[in-house]
């Protein structure tokens, strides 16, 4: 079966008059899809880079102060790995570790390894490159949450910056946003359609 659509004529002009969707129409509905690609590409890239890369036995680490710069700046995010035996790491190797007492999460360089023969057990005394002097306290081998590796590049921080609440309100808030502004142009757009028709 084949329809043919005649266009409609003005009965004034005799002329034809368009019944397609406006050129306004057209360009708007291209950037709506623009926009709505980009926003489900960034939600996408926001979800499967940082879990491909924790998926890959990586573990995420922001450094926070300037210890280790120029070798991590601050600010910027490492990958660790869990050493094979904690008890066997070597000086020059950076760990990132739990401090004694408070818990804070630190990475520096080992500088020494220790037997201390008041304690059981293997300790390294660390320092951060930046620092003039090495740590107060030694790290105690059971302490060590993993060796670390390098700085991630900026696209992955990136990545890992969308994880953050500020970083999926604008992944996943965008694309909410822009999903609800479509449906609510075709509602309105709906609406006018059978205006015009009655």
């Amino acid at each position: 079966m084949t329809t043919v659509t005649t266009p409609a004529i003005d009965r004034a002009t005799g002329r034809h008059t368009r019944t397609g969707p406006s050129l306004a129409r057209v360009a708007a509905t291209w950037a709506y899809r623009a926009v709505l690609a980009a926003s489900v590409l960034l939600a996408a890239f926001a979800t499967l880079v940082p879990w491909a890369m924790q998926r890959n036995g990586d573990h995420l680490v922001t450094i926070t102060s300037g210890s280790m710069v120029p070798h991590f700046p601050v600010g910027s995010v490492i990958t660790i790995h869990d050493a094979a035996d904690p008890a066997a790491l070597q000086p020059g190797q950076i760990i990132t570790f739990r401090a004694l007492g408070n818990g804070t999460v630190i990475t520096h360089r080992i500088v020494k390894v220790v037997a201390d023969p008041g304690q059981p057990g293997v300790f390294y005394q660390t320092k951060g490159d930046a620092n003039r002097t090495t740590d107060p306290d030694l790290a105690p081998a059971a302490n060590v949450i993993g060796v670390a590796d390098g700085v991630v590049p900026a696209w992955q921080q990136f990545a890992v910056w969308l994880q953050t609440p500020r970083g999926r309100l604008l992944a996943y808030g965008t694309l909410f946003v822009v999903v609800a502004l479509g449906e609510l142009a075709a509602l309105l757009g709906g609406l006018r359609t059978r205006k015009v028709a009655s």
